[in-house]
């Protein structure tokens, strides 16, 4: 074949369409595939996005329904059940009282520090931490928190149990959700105020997957105010 032939057969499959149907089929697969993948990260996104404002959701509901019932309590009746000595457990396997270093449940309760104030509840010496209020506390503060004659009363039937500092509580999902609940004596500023001193009541709720807080809620609770 000549050098002029060689050219002209190379120019006539330079100009042939054999092929390029495969080749376009592979690069629309590419951007399709690019499409696909783009879409599924999306609705990824958007699952994850929706589980957590379901989660924080259920956390508030929990959050609202505790809180309810400290303010339906007389001011009295709003403490901690301390026993002498913490550690152990209820028959449902949360602890007896304020969790010390030797519960599952002291690092996670321990951490809000802001809910206590800094200093922590101190079972070899009560007196060290004298504005968490329990069923012990007595005027440790300018007013006496549990009055030494009925102190103690707490209505019966309540969905949760007010005087503890760790339990379960079902949510709307049905799920079982760690509550931690802290009580202390503040002293609060305002003309609003009969007192200068209040109860604090803090509730934080945890992710029953996660074990994070998904739901803080803090409330003040002042004894010249009924109930």
């Amino acid at each position: 074949m000549s050098f002029q032939n060689r050219i002209l057969a190379a120019r006539a499959r330079a100009a042939a369409e054999d092929g390029f149907g495969l080749l376009e089929l592979l690069i629309a697969m590419v951007v399709l595939n690019v499409g696909i993948f783009a879409l599924m990260s999306t609705f990824l996104s958007a699952g994850v996005t929706a589980q957590r404002a379901a989660r924080i959701s259920n956390g508030n509901a929990i959050a609202d329904k505790v809180m309810e019932v400290y303010r339906g309590l007389e001011n009295k009746a709003i403490y901690l059940n301390a026993p002498a000595v913490s550690g152990g457990s209820d028959a449902l396997g949360w602890p007896n009282g304020i969790p010390n270093s030797t519960s599952a449940y002291y690092a996670a309760y321990h951490a809000d520090s802001d809910a206590y104030g800094g200093t922590y509840y101190s079972y070899a010496d009560p007196t060290t931490s004298p504005l968490w209020v329990t069923q012990s506390t007595t005027a440790a503060v300018a007013y006496t928190p549990i009055p030494a004659s009925d102190g103690t009363v707490i209505p019966s039937g309540l969905s949760v149990d007010p005087t503890k500092a760790v339990q379960g509580v079902t949510g709307p999902d049905g799920q079982t959700w760690t509550v931690f609940t802290y009580i202390v004596v503040v002293q609060s500023a305002g003309t609003g105020w009969t007192t200068g001193y209040v109860k604090r009541v803090t509730v934080d709720v945890l992710d029953p997957k996660t074990a994070r807080v998904v739901a803080h809620q803090s409330a003040l609770f002042e004894p010249g105010l009924a109930p």
